[in-house]
C-alpha cells in the first residue's frame, strides 16, 4: 500500500495538516520545518494546507501552489520558494493555536541567565534593538516571537533575525553562531522592556511598570490570545513576576542596548 500524502505534525499542542503527493516537494517542506514540529497522527487538525503541481512542464522545474484552509497563498512558486512560504505560514499558525505556551510578538535576547523580552508590534524597532543586545554582549533568541510557558519561563526556541531591507547592512546583524544551541530549555524573565523609538531621544527613558500593567502590555501582543485566553494570561502574569518591568523611550539602538545591560547588572 503506498504512503498517504497526508501528514500532521504538532508543536505546543498546535496540529497542521500537510497534504501533498509530490515527494520531492514534499520533502523540501519537510526539511525547511523548524526543528520542534512532531508527528500528530489521528488528532484534528486547526490548519489544513495543500500542495500541489500548478506547471507540470516536463523542460523545466514544477512549479507549485499553495492552498491554506481554501485560500490561494502561492502559485506557480518553485520548490524553494513553496519550502520557505509553508515554514513561515506554518510558524504562524503555530502561534495562532498554541495550547501550551504564549506566543508574544517581541524580541528576545538572553543575558546572564536571564531572558529581555521587547514587546511590540510590527516596525517598532524591536529587530534593531535585539540586533543591538547582542552586539553589546547578549545571546540572541528571537526578533519576532517570544514563548512563554505555563510557568513562566522563556523557551529558547532560535528563529532568524528578519530586519527590514532598509536595516540589514552588515554591520546591523548579529552573528548567531550558537542559535543550534538554544533549541531547547527554559530561562526566567529579567526583564519586559516596551520601548518606543524616538529620534532625537535620549538612549533610554523610562517608567516602571506594575506587574498588572505588564501582562497588559505582553496579552495586548499575544498571537494565540484569541484562541487560548487562559493559557495566555496565566503565562504573562507567571512571567512577569521575577522581572523588571519598564515602558518609555529610546533613541540610538547602540546607546540604548548598552544601557539596559548595565541597568539588568543592577538588577540581579
Amino acid at each position: 500500500m503506498p504512503a498517504s500524502p497526508v501528514l500532521r505534525l504538532s508543536a505546543f499542542g498546535a496540529v497542521m495538516e500537510i497534504d501533498c503527493a509530490d515527494p520531492t516537494a514534499r520533502l523540501a517542506c519537510l526539511n525547511a520545518l523548524p526543528a520542534y514540529w512532531q508527528p500528530a497522527d489521528g488528532v484534528a487538525p486547526d490548519v489544513r494546507f495543500t500542495l500541489t503541481v500548478s506547471d507540470p512542464t516536463q523542460d523545466s522545474a514544477p512549479r507549485f501552489l499553495l492552498v491554506e484552509d481554501g485560500t490561494r497563498l502561492g502559485d506557480g512558486v518553485t520548490t524553494a520558494q513553496l519550502a520557505a512560504l509553508l515554514a513561515q505560514r506554518m510558524d504562524y499558525q503555530l502561534g495562532a493555536f498554541a495550547r501550551d505556551c504564549a506566543f508574544i510578538h517581541a524580541g528576545v535576547v538572553l543575558y546572564q541567565g536571564h531572558a529581555i523580552l521587547l514587546p511590540g508590534p510590527s516596525r517598532a524597532g524591536k529587530s534593531t534593538l535585539t540586533a543591538a543586545l547582542v552586539r553589546a554582549g547578549a545571546t540572541y533568541v528571537s526578533d519576532d516571537v517570544a514563548v512563554l510557558d505555563r510557568e513562566g519561563r522563556a523557551r529558547l526556541l532560535t528563529r532568524p533575525l528578519t530586519l527590514r531591507a532598509d536595516m540589514a547592512g552588515a554591520d546591523a546583524l548579529p552573528g548567531t553562531t550558537d542559535a543550534a544551541l538554544l533549541r531547547a530549555g527554559t530561562v526566567p524573565l529579567g526583564a519586559v522592556l516596551a520601548l518606543a523609538y524616538r529620534d532625537g531621544a535620549t538612549p533610554v527613558d523610562l517608567r516602571p511598570l506594575s506587574a498588572g500593567e505588564a501582562v497588559l502590555r505582553l496579552v495586548a501582543h499575544a498571537m494565540n490570545g484569541r484562541h487560548q485566553p487562559e493559557v495566555v494570561l496565566a503565562s504573562c502574569g507567571a512571567a512577569v513576576l521575577p522581572a523588571w518591568c519598564a515602558q518609555g523611550e529610546r533613541g540610538e539602538a547602540d546607546a540604548a542596548a548598552r544601557q539596559i545591560l548595565v541597568h539588568c547588572q543592577k538588577c540581579e
